[in-house]
């Protein structure tokens, strides 16, 4: 349905569609009251929230939502069409205010970060509750306002609001928000605080490290690329903070995956660019656009998905055209996600209707776009594909949870109890209380009396055995702990053993002896602790965050030794295997990187 405003706007809406440089659109500058001297940018940037302001009063007075797409398509083609404008030219730093999630939702989680009359700022919010609920549920630009707003007034929290967002921060898994949470997490004392310095202190080291292989590999010193040579966990946890990456590391990116270094393969580009998905930097923009125009299909989505994180005026043009030139679903559906986290959302209708498709493939790339395309209009039928597909089970879960609809609750409530993988737990966990959090920022709330009979699976646990053999089995534990700890490791270890066998119920024992294998690099033999340790007692292991790190990089480092060996289907097991668990405690990169490498092994299959 169209939507027909006063003349005024209309004409405003028209420069917006056709561009400012076209010659019948006026003199726009004047009607808006700026200065003969006022840039482009600042011209579309009025235009968009006067344009926007009022079609989301028309919205709100017809009651009808999609009354502001005449706002949402009139930015779109004035980034693309602005011929003198930097938006078009590639010019500047910084990008048109994103239209992601422009409704008449006139909540405070609507009006959060939007733009119009009555949008409000997250630096005017002062609740540090409030604040920690749009971290729970808000969407990805909220989240970033949030942890930047609580960096800038750390110093001016209470006590009880320091703790608080600590917590918060210290439950945090989001890999798209690394970079910041790092920075926030900084700021934080305690141990929070601490491990945050800790990580970067490692990523300078690796910097530092870095610097001088890729200087000796330029001047043909090795023909080694140091960056794809590195392990994958480390490589991973560099280019996560690659916004802070010095301009000598970051050329030497750009040539890699460009293919202008003269060793890497394309398979060993890609598998760059994958790394580089959540890195976030505009510098990349150059070379991730002309990917898309030059690079292979799989290289081109890739690149697609890293410009989705970047905030640059030069991502939409490139995006739209490359959206508009393909006729493949899977890649419509990626590049469509990609606009949409800039604001275009001119691929909702077809992403919509790649939902009925039966290509799994398909789906999957259609559900990655809703959770930035989709609305509560489309809970019904991502909630019919819950369950359907083990293998869409985790990416249906993180579309439900940023569709943000209380109607998803039961069913998740449902599926938690009746799955005993760890990992989808885990999501669906953080999809409820992301769901919950949105419905306490809304005045909502949520009580179901069927849900409360509803009652998650427990690990299966052997008998306890008796007192005696408990001691027993203590002194053991004691005893081969203190071995390992003063270096007598095959006394110890098979002390703990002995305490594990003596008490069955027990997992302390295997997890001191995974531990300790761990810590020598014995991947194999920490793997075999590990297993046991699980099949004890598995919420023990993925409650600890020390253990669940160890255990998550023995996992990758076993997989990438057996891949080395030529057993791609074991190592495929292997990462397959540690992606069941909850590994939400694990770090980011280590997470990221065991998803991205399982990744390349299916495809290699």
């Amino acid at each position: 349905m169209s939507t027909r405003f006063e003349p005024r706007i209309e004409r405003l809406l028209h420069a917006l569609r056709v561009g400012l440089g076209s010659e019948d659109v006026g003199d726009v500058r004047a009607e808006l009251g700026l200065s003969a001297e006022a840039s482009d940018r600042d011209v579309v940037r009025s235009l968009v929230q006067i344009v926007s302001a009022v079609a989301v009063t028309e919205a709100g007075r017809r009651g009808v939502s999609e009354e502001v797409a005449p706002a949402e398509e009139a930015a779109s083609s004035a980034e693309a069409t602005t011929p003198s404008s930097p938006l078009s030219s590639g010019a500047g730093t910084s990008t048109l205010p994103s239209l992601e999630g422009m409704s008449a939702d006139t909540s405070l989680l609507g009006r959060v970060e939007s733009f119009g009359r009555d949008a409000i700022p997250v630096s005017q919010l002062d609740d540090v509750e409030t604040l920690l609920g749009l971290l729970r549920g808000g969407g990805t630009r909220q989240r970033r306002a949030v942890l930047r707003h609580l960096r800038e007034r750390w110093d001016q929290l209470s006590n009880r609001d320091q703790r608080a967002a600590s917590e918060e921060l210290a439950s945090l898994r989001d890999v798209e928000l690394e970079a910041e949470l790092a920075q926030t997490r900084a700021r934080v004392g305690g141990a929070v605080g601490r491990q945050a310095r800790t990580e970067r202190e490692r990523w300078l080291r690796l910097v530092s490290e870095l610097e001088p292989r890729i200087t000796a590999f330029w001047d043909g010193r090795t023909p080694v690329e140091p960056v794809t040579d590195m392990p994958g966990d480390d490589r991973a946890h560099l280019l996560l903070h690659a916004r802070d990456l010095p301009p000598l590391v970051m050329t030497h990116l750009q040539a890699v995956i460009e293919g202008n270094d003269g060793v890497s393969s394309r398979e060993v580009r890609r598998e760059l660019l994958e790394s580089l998905r959540y890195a976030g930097d505009p510098r990349l923009v150059p070379s991730l656009v002309e990917l898309l125009d030059s690079g292979s299909a799989e290289i081109v989505l890739d690149a697609a998905r890293a410009l989705r994180r970047i905030d640059d005026p030069r991502v939409v043009p490139a995006l739209v055209a490359a959206y508009e030139r393909t006729v493949l679903d899977v890649a419509k559906a990626v590049f469509a996600g990609a606009l949409a986290a800039h604001g275009d959302r001119r691929g909702a209708d077809y992403v919509r209707d790649l939902i009925a498709r039966e290509d799994v493939e398909v789906r999957a790339a259609a559900l990655e776009a809703l959770e930035l395309l989709g609305s509560k209009e489309d809970t019904e039928k991502v909630l019919a594909l819950l369950g359907t597909s083990a293998s869409l089970n985790l990416q249906v879960v993180n579309t439900l949870q940023r569709l943000g609809d209380r109607r998803a609750l039961r069913p998740l409530i449902e599926l938690e109890a009746a799955t005993h993988i760890g990992a989808l737990r885990g999501a669906i966990e953080d999809a409820r209380a992301a769901i919950v959090a949105r419905m306490e920022l809304r005045g909502e709330d949520y009580e179901d009396e069927e849900t409360r009979s509803i009652r998650l699976p427990t690990d299966e646990r052997p008998p306890r055995t008796s007192f005696g053999m408990r001691m027993r089995a203590m002194r053991m534990y004691v005893w081969g702990t203190v071995l390992v700890a003063f270096g007598a490791l095959s006394a110890g270890i098979a002390r703990l053993e002995r305490a594990g066998t003596l008490r069955p119920e027990w997992a302390r024992p295997w997890i001191a002896v995974a531990m300790t294998h761990a810590r020598k690099a014995r991947h194999a033999q920490a793997l075999a602790a590990f297993r046991r340790a699980l099949e004890t007692d598995r919420g023990l292991v993925e409650r600890n965050p020390l253990v669940v790190r160890a255990l998550a990089q023995t996992f990758l480092r076993r997989a990438e030794q057996v891949e080395r060996d030529g057993r791609h289907d074991v190592a495929r097991g292997l990462l397959g295997e540690a992606l069941d668990l909850d590994l939400r405690r694990a770090p980011s990169a280590v997470r990221f990187e065991i998803q991205r490498r399982r990744r390349a092994l299916q495809r290699a299959a």
